[in-house]
């Protein structure tokens, strides 16, 4: 290996790693922030590292809110949406991969400039619908919203797109309808795609916070987001106790990820690689 490319090299490694260093650090500073007592956060004297670390603020978030009942409930609605998003995504995606019809690029597109509205300006007329519907205050309020995801169709079907037409044909030379072959060949095929979109999909849900805080007013349905925002009191802000709930709250996220990152990782990849 000559000198440039060792130079190179380690000009990358640095790069990375000061890229990893600025994605890590709030992290971290909220891990340490969250085994603070609250005096050692709101002071002049500015400590990285907590001088006497304790778990209180733990024990604080457990005892004395409903944070397990509210992480029980972002578990439920993060599980409804994961579920919908896929009976809802896999079959359009699959249409438009291998069902030649008229109109379906202009369609496809049309879907695809659904990720580029923000979310903030449904908020009026999802509540009114919602509303309408009786469903204010409901669990599948905060769920429902989220099935169709647009990048999880783009992931689906770019996925599909790579597998061979030639299993369709055989499956139709056997008398094979439409339906069983999504159902018995594409799908089996699909589990890399579909993991990618599950994870999506969890983290969507699971970090929602506006939606939940605009449609539930009952505080034993809360999610775990809209429960935390509620350790900020009408006459101050416990920092120490809000950052030991968001810790609370990241750790389903990161467990989630460890079961699913090899596909994940694999999806993407297979995904991006198709034109």
């Amino acid at each position: 290996m000559n000198s440039t490319s060792r130079t190179k090299r380690i000009i990358y490694a640095f790069l990375l790693s000061l890229l990893l260093l600025l994605w890590f650090f709030p992290f971290v500073w909220m891990v340490f922030t969250s085994l603070k007592i609250e005096n050692e956060v709101v002071t002049k004297v500015f400590h990285f590292f907590p001088q006497n670390p304790t778990l209180a603020n733990y024990i604080k978030a457990f005892s004395s809110s409903k944070i397990l009942r509210w992480m029980l409930n972002s578990a439920f609605t993060s599980a409804m949406a994961m579920i919908l998003t896929l009976v809802v995504d896999a079959p359009i995606a699959y249409a438009f991969a291998k069902i030649r019809f008229k109109g379906r690029n202009i369609l496809f597109w049309a879907v695809m400039a659904g990720m580029m509205v923000p979310f903030q300006v449904l908020i009026i007329p999802l509540y009114l619908q919602f509303n309408s519907y009786g469903l204010i205050n409901t669990m599948s309020a905060v769920y429902l919203p989220r099935i169709a995801l647009p990048i999880g169709i783009f992931i689906m079907k770019q996925f599909f797109e790579g597998i061979p037409d030639a299993l369709e044909e055989a499956a139709f030379i056997d008398g094979a309808s439409r339906f069983r072959i999504f159902s018995s060949v594409i799908l089996p095929l699909g589990k890399t795609a579909f993991a990618t979109v599950t994870i999506l999909s969890f983290i969507n849900c699971w970090n929602d916070f506006l939606w939940p805080l605009i449609v539930m007013n009952d505080t034993d349905k809360y999610t775990i987001t809209v429960g935390i925002a509620n350790f900020q009191g009408t006459h101050g802000t416990q920092y120490s106790l809000i950052m030991s709930g968001a810790v609370i709250a990241c750790i389903p996220q990161f467990i989630f990820y460890l079961f699913f990152r090899k596909k994940i990782i694999a999806g993407i990849a297979m995904t991006g690689i198709k034109g």
